[in-house]
């Protein structure tokens, strides 16, 4: 498969939609990049399918461990691949509500598929950087601001 500019430019937007979703609270605008048997693999587990990914981002979301944050996608590397592009990129983890401070790095190594709607995560493998897992656990801040 040849992959052309436009098709680049449409692969690194569904990345910029899926973690504006994330930053948004929206697991469904999450979920909604990955390709119907799209797996999202994590340190967490494995999640087949928008609906798996959409109840696994909820529960993240709702355990606080995107209150406060924004992440930034960088170093876009996108692949002719058999089955559509291999699609690799860092993100970067920042607290925005009390920093802005790094609390976490990454590196996304996917597999995106053409679909009618459009480029899909077919698989999205997510590497955390091991700091993330260490000792020092990252400074989230609360969804909401404390009462004076």
């Amino acid at each position: 498969m040849t992959i052309t500019t436009a098709d680049k430019i449409e692969i690194q937007d569904l990345a910029a939609r899926t973690y504006i979703g994330l930053d948004s609270e929206d697991a469904a605008g999450f979920a909604a990049g990955f390709a119907t048997d799209g797996v999202f693999v994590a340190p967490y587990g494995e999640f087949v399918g928008p609906a798996a990914v959409q109840d696994f981002i909820t529960g993240h979301i709702a355990a606080g461990k995107e209150d406060g944050v924004r992440h930034f996608l960088t170093n876009h590397v996108v692949d002719a691949h058999d089955d559509g592009a291999r699609y690799r990129f860092y993100i970067i983890k920042m607290n925005i509500a009390i920093g802005p401070v790094a609390i976490a790095t990454a590196g996304g190594d996917c597999i995106v598929t053409r679909e009618a709607e459009g480029w899909r995560f077919k698989r999205f493998q997510l590497i955390i950087d091991p700091a993330m897992f260490g000792d020092a656990k990252p400074v989230v801040a609360p969804a909401r601001p404390a009462a004076a």
